[in-house]
């Protein structure tokens, strides 16, 4: 990105990432491309981790197997490509070196890609060919034979608009409902439901079907994680005045803390997270938001849109 300078990112010196901005085309459907890269004794063995989020494709392109896990389920090793539904707490990640690379999809994006009910996969990843045979393999083989670098937003920008040039029905739900979400004024689903203008029944069955999960969840959620990353990103991280104004007092986000984290905040803010900090200060300064979650940017800036 012109103008930023990677030293910003606070990158270990055996780690490498790039972000990219997909085509303009694509702007509201995919929040973001990656690349994460890592060599050297110091990164074999790695853990990291990853934070509640919307769905992702991901390409495991490393020779060594990469894990994830949760508390009651353990992904290992992961798929060379594979569909990542949306998650509900934060995962483990373990790496032993190597190339791994995303696409970070919107609700919206889901629905013109897929069609799919995303409730059915929360928490669970599948293989990339069961939801798109076609072109996958080819894709892969693609992405093998780039330089894994500068290349890649050529490939996927040219695969994602071949595939997501149809908007889906109920896309303008989809995005209002998704930008609301960021608007911290909408505190409760009674908020929500007057805001997208949608029975709660009928936004319950919105936001589970395209979003993954009830809206209560949705909601509590992204006020968790605005939370999290302010204090992630913080000088005092321990400052619990930058937490959401949502919050009725802290002992209220401590539980949403053992909810998301399965740990106190504490902890996890003093747990070793150099990758994670870095990808937090990296999507913040190049996309303008710091994760997928509390993004994209554009909606940020349209939450009072009429819908």
């Amino acid at each position: 990105m012109p103008g930023i300078d990677p030293a910003k990112f606070g990158l270990l010196p055996h780690g490498a990432m790039r972000w990219e901005q997909p085509h303009e085309s694509l702007e509201g459907l995919i929040g973001d491309y990656f690349i994460f890269d890592s060599e050297g004794p110091e990164s074999v063995g790695s853990v990291e981790w990853m934070l509640p989020n919307w769905p992702v494709i991901r390409f495991a392109l490393a020779e060594n197997p990469m894990t994830i896990e949760a508390p009651d389920w353990r992904w290992s090793p992961l798929l060379e490509a594979g569909f990542y539904g949306p998650t509900s707490r934060v995962l483990k990640h373990t790496s032993s070196s190597g190339v791994s690379m995303g696409v970070s999809l919107t609700p919206a994006g889901v629905a013109r890609l897929f069609d799919i009910d995303v409730a059915d996969y929360r928490d669970r990843m599948v293989p990339l060919q069961s939801l798109l045979p076609d072109g996958c393999k080819e894709l892969v083989a693609e992405l093998r034979a780039s330089d894994q670098g500068p290349a890649v937003k050529f490939i996927f920008d040219c695969f994602f608009l071949a595939r997501m040039n149809r908007p889906h029905p109920a896309e303008p739900r989809i995005m209002a409902l998704n930008r609301l979400l960021l608007d911290d004024a909408i505190q409760t689903v009674g908020d929500l439901a007057s805001a997208v203008d949608l029975p709660v029944h009928s936004l319950a069955r919105l936001a589970n079907s395209r979003f993954g999960f009830p809206p209560k969840t949705l909601l509590t959620r992204t006020r968790f994680l605005r939370s999290l990353v302010a204090l992630k990103l913080a000088d005092s991280p321990h400052d619990y005045r930058l937490i959401d104004e949502g919050y009725s007092d802290t002992s209220h986000f401590l539980r949403d803390s053992e909810r998301f984290l399965g740990m106190t905040a504490r902890r996890f803010l003093k747990l070793e997270t150099p990758f994670l900090d870095a990808v937090l200060r990296a999507r913040l300064l190049v996309l303008g938001t710091a994760t997928p979650a509390l993004g994209p940017a554009i909606y940020k800036k349209a939450v009072t849109e009429d819908l």
